[in-house]
């Protein structure tokens, strides 16, 4: 029920339902570190002051604090007068336009379907449709980019349960693991590809991955088999992955009623569908997120580390630093017309950096954040197009 901050001990259980940016994120942190989750979302320092009615202790003068990356808050400050200009951090009109022209489409698609006939092309598409509004709809209001109410945030985060994964483990998986842990091989779970897959040079080697980097692909179109369905005993088991170490707070139990009931939802409108054309959304929506999702993570020169612990603190001696470890473990392609159609997740270390700002930003912000990194020695890898992206990823993996 208590989150640290540093070297402060807060009660989240209590502060949760004060928290404006909404209950579930000070949920999700329940038992975990939140230094650098606070600092990368909110681009300042924590206000101690402020959280005093919520203070329960400090901790242990043996337990080392985790402490805030000054050149990450530094990058913070070069920012904001960019981001006033756009009229501040979240979704300008436009963005939220197009996230609900998305919605309406895919809903107004599958309600003909489900009239008429559902058919191999139509299956398709709404496959296409639900990818992208997992990348331009669920993904910036589950991260709270999207509106400053944290209750719309929570509404429009919804649309994640709506395309069939589950929003509860899509805050586990990526706020609270992912963009956490980048790039460690103990606590990221998108680190972890084995037994399919090797992705770095610490993981297990199993004969067949020799030829990984001509499989990849097809394994992607699996993909969609971890959101729709996995997580679904994911969340009766309370584990991502199933394992104890990405087990989820027990402050987040409401959230897990809500996700069953929403699944079960998803279940069902799927029951009235041929199974393979079932399979044909699932593949279409899960293969055209993680393709563009792998390209980020697994370049050649990606950096790996192992560095954090189970309370979900940060301690990366090489280099140490969030900025850094964020910037070397994540890649950028192409530009801003890739933006528009794939919600920004082709600026990952913009994204990974600052999660809370809005994609339709991300072009703009990205050359002071490039300028930065260069001048303090901070990797920042941007590809011009998705083919050399791509390339980068086949030399990547031939090399396990």
């Amino acid at each position: 029920d208590l989150v640290i901050v540093e070297d402060r001990v807060y009660d989240a259980a209590k502060f949760m339902w004060a928290h404006p940016g909404g209950a579930v994120f000070v949920a999700m942190f329940g038992g975990r570190d939140g230094t650098l989750t606070f600092q990368s979302y909110h681009m300042r320092e924590f206000p101690h002051g402020k959280m005093a009615p919520y203070l329960v202790g400090v901790l242990d003068a043996r337990e080392a604090p985790v402490a805030p990356d000054a050149r990450h808050l530094a990058l913070s400050r070069a920012l904001a007068p960019v981001l006033a200009r756009r009229g501040g951090s979240f979704a300008p009109p436009a963005q939220v336009r197009k996230a609900a022209g998305l919605l309406a489409a895919a809903v107004a698609l599958e309600a003909c379907m489900l009239a008429t006939a559902r058919t191999w092309a139509g299956s398709a598409l709404l496959g296409l449709l639900f990818a992208l509004i997992g990348l331009n709809v669920q993904h910036d209001a589950n991260h709270g980019a999207m509106f400053r109410d944290g209750r719309k945030n929570a509404l429009w985060g919804l649309a994640q349960s709506w395309i069939g994964g589950s929003q509860l483990m899509w805050l586990q998986e990526h706020v609270v693991l992912h963009h956490m842990h980048t790039g460690d091989v103990e606590y990221d779970p998108d680190a972890q590809l084995a037994p399919v897959m090797r992705g770095h040079a610490g993981a297990p080697w199993l004969p067949w991955m020799r030829f990984q980097q001509f499989y990849f692909l097809l394994v992607e179109l699996g993909y969609g088999v971890v959101p729709m369905f996995m997580s679904f005993f994911e969340v009766l088991c309370w584990r991502h992955k199933f394992e104890r170490k990405f087990a989820l707070s027990r402050l987040a139990w409401r959230w897990g009623l809500q996700s069953v009931a929403l699944h079960l939802l998803f279940y069902a409108r799927m029951v009235a569908a041929p199974l393979a054309k079932v399979a044909v959304t699932v593949g279409v929506a899960g293969g055209y997120l993680a393709f563009f999702f792998f390209l980020s993570h697994n370049f050649d020169g990606v950096h790996f580390v192992a560095g954090a612990g189970e309370s979900g603190d940060q301690r990366y001696p090489e280099r140490s630093g969030f900025l850094h470890q964020q910037a070397s473990s994540s890649s950028n392609v192409a530009g801003e017309k890739l933006c528009a159609l794939n919600g920004g997740l082709n600026y990952q270390i913009e994204h990974h950096l600052f999660p809370r700002v809005a994609h339709s930003h991300y072009p703009h912000i990205a050359p002071v954040v490039r300028a930065f990194c260069e001048r303090h020695g901070a990797p920042y890898v941007h590809f011009d197009s998705v083919g050399a992206n791509l390339a980068s990823v086949f030399a990547y993996l031939a090399k396990f």
